[in-house]
């Protein structure tokens, strides 16, 4: 019986994972013990490290779990949940939410947006959000007792019991061994790691054409960027049919309308600051289910 559901390419998630939890106790045990270059410098490895968790690890153990086994992905739903911070399974049902609405626009009547985690949900008039809000504040605007009442409805509350317990439990062992270290180390590094996860999020719909799963995000095809982060940057094509394994995404690529029609960019999400005005992409014909 194969370990793994899929490919055992998903055992380098597991690893990085595994290796973000080192990190993230490796540095908040020596944050006042060495040099503050190296501790901000580790800093930023487990921050980066975090928002890969979100778009690679946690993203893909949603749509496609790891594991041959339900009680190893439920295992590992625990694990990762002291990766991001937050447990796991609510994460799931927050991301899935986003799946549902794909990052609508206002409605004309009630104006606001079916997605809470819309881009346009907090903007001006007929606007996007800027990414500096969209980035601080939008954690705390995450909708926990919704994420609560679907998980509850979806029978995962044990599951979300245990993600907790894990948590408090690694939280407390990082403050009973070294308390300046949690303060100084961990919570900014955590802070910082959920705000690079919501500007990824934010870069992958901005300039997007929305109410069409076909346009509603953003693709970057960079090599080099999908090499390291496990074909993240096929966005549009994973919208479009997100049950698809990451090792295949790109190959959905062929499926959507030309690059004319929609926003796509050379290089990586990271720099897609300036999309050009949804008037000068070509109209397409029909919409995506």
């Amino acid at each position: 019986m194969n370990v793994f559901a899929h490919t055992r390419k998903d055992g380098i998630l597991v690893l990085l994972a595994i290796l973000q939890i080192a990190l993230v106790v490796a540095g908040t045990l020596t944050a006042t013990a060495v040099p503050p270059r190296l501790a901000v410098m580790l800093g930023l490895a487990v921050v980066f490290l975090m928002c890969t968790n979100y778009q690679c690890v946690a993203h893909n153990a949603i749509h496609n779990p790891f594991f041959s086994s339900d009680p190893l992905n439920r295992l590992f739903s625990v694990v990762n949940t002291l990766c991001i911070g937050v447990p796991q399974s609510l994460y799931r049902v927050h991301h899935l939410h986003h799946h549902k609405y794909n990052n609508d626009a206002k409605d004309p009547i009630t104006r606001t947006t079916k997605d809470v985690t819309s881009t346009f949900r907090f903007g001006r008039g007929e606007s996007e959000e800027p990414i500096v809000t969209y980035a601080a504040v939008g954690f705390f605007r995450s909708s926990f007792r919704y994420m609560w009442d679907q998980a509850k409805a979806k029978g995962l509350l044990r599951l979300v019991a245990a993600e907790s317990i894990a948590l408090a439990a690694f939280l407390g062992f990082l403050v009973a061994m070294d308390w300046r270290g949690f303060i100084l180390f961990y919570v900014p590094v955590w802070y910082l790691g959920q705000m690079a996860a919501l500007a990824e999020n934010y870069l992958e719909d901005h300039g997007a054409i929305p109410g069409d799963r076909r346009t509603d995000s953003v693709s970057a095809y960079g090599r080099l960027y999908n090499l390291i982060w496990f074909n993240n940057g096929y966005h549009q094509e994973h919208h479009w049919k997100p049950q698809v394994h990451w090792t295949e995404v790109p190959r959905l690529r062929e499926q959507l309308p030309p690059e004319t029609a929609r926003r796509a960019i050379r290089s990586a999400h990271w720099f897609n600051f300036f999309p050009p005005p949804a008037s000068t992409y070509q109209k397409v014909r029909g919409t995506g289910r």
